[in-house]
């Protein structure tokens, strides 16, 4: 392989020769041209007649034999080089059409072999798969020198994608080269080394984009719909040209389409995990209806890490999984454990979305991004400069069911190096599809300073009511409430491709003081729900700034721990806390328990105006079940429960012997306990049907 890549330029340099010394025959045409199973759009064919180009909601202007430039995003560099754009101008049809892109196909096939822009074999491959396609339109009628021109750059650049690949191609793209070098080698037969590369290379390129249930390997959806869409382009090839189709490939596709179809939304588009955006549902299913004629979708992607949970009109889709490995994370969010719940067509909770401008596309990476808890300087994952991720939390999932309801229990390591405990999530989902229940925790932290977001996607509205917060959408009304402090705070929606202003809801702990435990319960139990203003919130699409809550402060060290050799004071005070956390759990349940201990009746549904002033947090349990959920303990802690443990057999022998002594005395007048941090709890519930 390092051999390889010292020889890449001159291997690139063969394979750019003229193929006219080569003393083979040149063929006149194509012996079979292939044909684009994807509509244009004609709009954007009639921009490029009058030169310009629309790209992801920007229109630039096209400078004849300019194909490249520093100030151009990478995204629409390789759009413009990759020639798609044909398909938009053989949709308008007309005759300006057929000459402009006879014209821009002629500017690109006389450009110096040696100054040709070939060094990405993906962006080759879309090329020449598009030149193929789109012969008949723009160069059948053509004059013999410039068809004559044609074929020789469809050899070169081919050959090109054979010097480069597999090295220089990664992900999806390499299904795009394959499909490329698939193509050349239908159009030009008598070339024998097209094919014979391509069969040698697609079936390892083909079988390692995906995991064992079909989910590509950089669980981004939106590389998935790419996957799949190329690989059915690939089986259009093979039946064009009558070439058997490897029994793996049928397989392996058959599980590819059906993990894309189980990352879908009722409403057809893709789910919001990783980097993916909606998607228009309409061009999803066409090249779903493509790929396969298969219906068949998978329950829960065991492998992917996706969990999907359906009940009557309701829909989540859980995050449940690590980051993508090494080498495929470029594109991997901090959004472990999040969810996304949608009822009928309507979503109502969701992540932000994904941007390819750097700023934004850096901000909708973290975790406050997501429906999900985050701290302000913490962050479950370490992103490099270079978009990879470098540490990955262990993540755990349990799903259940009984009589249609659903439970799921996640947990994460992400914050507990840090002080922050192991994120513990469980999400329960009615029968009927309307109660959805969940728990937010943080056993074994130490702090306080965390919140839970939902975010709300553009087309739910939000109203304040004395029982918590009405959410509707344009079919049904919702009621969230929550047992923590809730605020209604500004988002942005980047699942479409034009940023939309929104609203989260976000849940911070209600920790009384100690000092006043009697103000702070007052102030849980008037607590306010703040509602921003809408008008404050508009975005427009020129306007480059990220939102303040996705902006976080710097990451802080984790702490060293270090062991005690000598214990006095803290010896007395662990086991003060063994003795106070060694009370029985008394196995009553809270006054508000968003996920039952044991599985509920299917037709229980919980009672949805009452109970919400006095939700209250049982602290004594709370301190015990914390103190019973720590299996791992670092040696500190270890080292101060071991004397704790021998102090406790003393005392019980000699109690006299063992006092307190009065310096621990007068800290411990001094000093609270800290008390763990409570559970958030909170509920959606169904109050109105269509």
């Amino acid at each position: 392989m390092p051999l390889r890549r010292w020889t890449r330029d001159t291997r690139l340099a063969f394979a750019m020769r003229n193929p006219v010394r080569w003393r083979k025959p040149m063929p006149e045409s194509p012996a079979q041209t292939l044909r684009d199973p994807w509509p244009g759009n004609p709009a954007t064919g009639e921009r490029l007649v009058h030169n310009q180009t629309y790209f992801e909601g920007v229109t630039r202007k096209l400078h004849y034999g300019i194909w490249d430039d520093s100030s151009w995003p990478e995204t629409y560099r390789r759009w413009l080089q990759s020639f798609e754009w044909l398909r938009d101008l053989r949709e308008l049809g007309a005759e300006s059409a057929r000459i402009k892109a006879r014209s821009l196909v002629s500017s690109w096939i006389h450009i110096p072999a040696a100054e040709r822009q070939v060094s990405d074999p993906s962006v080759t491959g879309t090329r020449l798969t598009a030149w193929l396609s789109y012969y008949d339109f723009f160069a059948a009628t053509a004059d013999e020198p410039f068809r004559e021109a044609l074929i020789k750059a469809l050899i070169m650049e081919g050959r090109s994608v054979i010097a480069l690949m597999p090295e220089y191609a990664k992900g999806w793209h390499a299904l795009t080269a394959m499909k490329g070098l698939l193509g050349v080698a239908i159009a030009l037969p008598q070339f024998k080394e097209f094919l014979a590369c391509y069969l040698k290379l697609s079936p390892h390129l083909i079988t390692q984009q995906f995991l064992a249930d079909g989910t590509h390997i950089t669980r981004n959806p939106d590389h998935q719909l790419k996957a799949v869409k190329e690989i059915a382009e690939i089986l259009s090839f093979h039946q064009t040209a009558r070439l058997s189709i490897p029994p793996n490939l049928t397989a392996m596709t058959e599980r590819a389409v059906a993990a894309l179809r189980t990352m879908r939304h009722n409403d057809g588009g893709l789910m919001l995990f990783n980097g993916s955006s909606e998607h228009d549902s309409a061009t999803i299913e066409h090249i779903l209806n493509r790929a396969s004629r298969s219906r068949i979708m998978a329950s829960s992607l065991a492998d992917g890490g996706y969990t999907r949970m359906a009940s009557g009109r309701a829909l989540l889709i859980a995050d449940t999984a690590t980051c993508a490995p090494s080498g495929h994370d470029k594109t991997a969010h901090a959004g472990m454990l999040s969810f996304e719940f949608a009822s009928g067509r309507s979503r109502i909770i969701v992540n932000c979305g994904s941007s390819t401008q750097p700023g934004w596309n850096k901000a909708l990476r973290q975790a406050a991004a997501h429906s999900v808890l985050e701290f302000p300087d913490i962050s479950p994952v370490d992103i490099q400069k270079d978009g990879s991720i470098a540490h990955r939390p262990k993540i755990t999932a349990a799903q259940a069911s009984q009589s249609g309801a659903s439970w799921l229990h996640m947990t994460h390591d992400g914050f507990e190096s840090r002080g922050g405990g192991i994120f513990t999530r469980l999400l329960y989902l009615s029968a009927n599809g309307q109660s959805l229940r969940g728990e937010d925790s943080l056993p074994g932290g130490t702090r306080t300073d965390f919140c839970v977001r939902f975010h709300l996607h553009p087309n739910v509205t939000v109203e304040k009511t004395s029982h918590g917060l009405l959410l509707h959408t344009d079919e049904e009304s919702w009621l969230f409430q929550s047992d923590a402090l809730a605020t209604v705070e500004e988002s942005v929606y980047l699942g479409t491709s034009q940023r939309q202003p929104t609203l989260q809801i976000v849940l911070t702990p209600s920790v009384p003081e100690k000092t006043q435990p009697e103000e702070k319960t007052e102030a849980v139990e008037n607590r306010e729900i703040l509602v921003s203003d809408n008008t404050d919130l508009a975005l427009t699409e020129s306007d480059d700034t990220v939102p303040a809550f996705l902006n976080m402060a710097p990451v802080s060290p984790a702490p060293q721990v270090a062991a005690e050799q000598q214990v006095s004071i803290p010896e007395q005070e662990a086991l003060l806390s063994f003795a106070e956390n060694s009370v029985p759990e008394t196995g009553e349940e809270d006054d508000y328990a968003p996920i039952p201990r044991d599985p509920p009746p299917a037709d229980s549904i919980p009672t949805l105006f009452e109970g919400v002033t006095r939700l209250q947090y049982d602290h004594t349990r709370a301190r015990n079940h914390a103190a019973a959920s720590q299996t791992t303990l670092s040696r500190a802690e270890a080292t101060a429960a071991l004397h704790a443990r021998r102090l406790e057999k003393e005392r019980q022998i000699t109690p006299q012997d063992t006092p307190l002594s009065a310096e621990f005395l007068a800290r411990r007048g001094q000093q609270t306990q800290p008390v763990p941090c409570p559970p958030i709890k909170w509920a959606l519930t169904l109050v109105s049907e269509p």
